[in-house]
């Protein structure tokens, strides 16, 4: 059966309705592979996966990677629970980022499962960062071609290690401390290897200046490049229902799950996979 695909917006982002993951031939997984790169988020809805499951889907797209600061699943260890509980204030990843950046390879996509959900609200925001290094003029494209990013796990933007280094929902979170440690130099304009076109990679939670620059020199132009890849146009929003599974590439998007939903639980299962040096 042909997957049927929604687009989200016009930049990027599609539903795709009518499959069974784990029941679909080599025809469907081509099919779900071209819409991968063609729309970069996938929201795949009412389906019914175990743990064991989401490894087999994950296996699709790449081979799984530890996550450095939280403890998988018992049996699982790449695949870890999200968790914010109705009492809690802060979420995980509420900010606009790529999945950690500071990593020497970086996963080339992220697969996230909804289990329990609020009535209203817990969305997650997507951009397209093909479209914003795009929409640069050619003067910027052609400064941004010759930069260097250095990325840091402790820049701790928006709450990613400082919310971390509390309880979040239950969540076994570990090496916080260690977090300036994890360090790592990409290219601000990365060329995808599968479509060879360009996407800005650089991202307020985890850029922190420019090899070469300091932080003061590096600040003007990095500023603008975090608003200006996250202008409506090139975004698109996705909202969860139990059953969900939605996998986005890192190498072209970046997300923002949207914390606006306190007083409810939601629960989501996480695993990131394809471990890539940014080119």
């Amino acid at each position: 059966m042909m997957p049927r695909i929604a687009p989200l917006a016009g930049a990027l982002g599609a539903e795709i309705l009518g499959v069974d993951l784990l029941n679909l031939d080599a025809q469907g997984w081509e099919d779900v592979h071209r819409a991968f790169l063609q729309y970069s988020v996938l929201a795949i809805r009412e389906q019914k996966l175990e743990p064991a499951d989401i490894m087999r889907v994950g296996a699709k797209f790449g081979e799984p990677c530890h996550y450095p600061f939280v403890t998988g699943m018992d049996g699982y260890p790449f695949i870890f629970e999200v968790v914010k509980e109705p009492e809690e204030k802060k979420n995980f990843g509420g900010a606009w980022h790529s999945d950690t950046a500071y990593l020497k390879q970086p996963p080339l996509a992220t697969l996230l499962y909804a289990v329990e959900t609020p009535s209203h609200g817990g969305d997650t925001l997507f951009t397209s960062t093909y479209a914003a290094y795009d929409a640069l003029s050619e003067g910027v494209r052609k400064v941004v071609d010759t930069l260097i990013g250095v990325n840091s796990a402790e820049l701790k933007y928006g709450g990613g290690r400082t919310a971390m280094h509390q309880k979040i929902g239950g969540m076994k979170v570990h090496d916080t401390d260690n977090a300036d440690q994890y360090v790592s130099e990409h290219p601000v304009a990365r060329t995808h290897p599968e479509t060879g076109r360009k996407a800005l990679y650089a991202s307020r939670s985890h850029t922190t200046h420019f090899k070469g620059m300091t932080e003061e020199e590096s600040a003007p132009l990095l500023n603008f490049l975090f608003q200006h890849q996250t202008r409506p146009e090139f975004t698109c929003r996705v909202r969860w229902a139990p059953g969900t599974l939605t996998v986005w590439d890192n190498r072209c998007t970046q997300h923002n799950a949207v914390n606006d939903y306190h007083g409810q639980r939601r629960r989501m299962r996480r695993l990131t996979v394809g471990a890539q040096i940014p080119q």
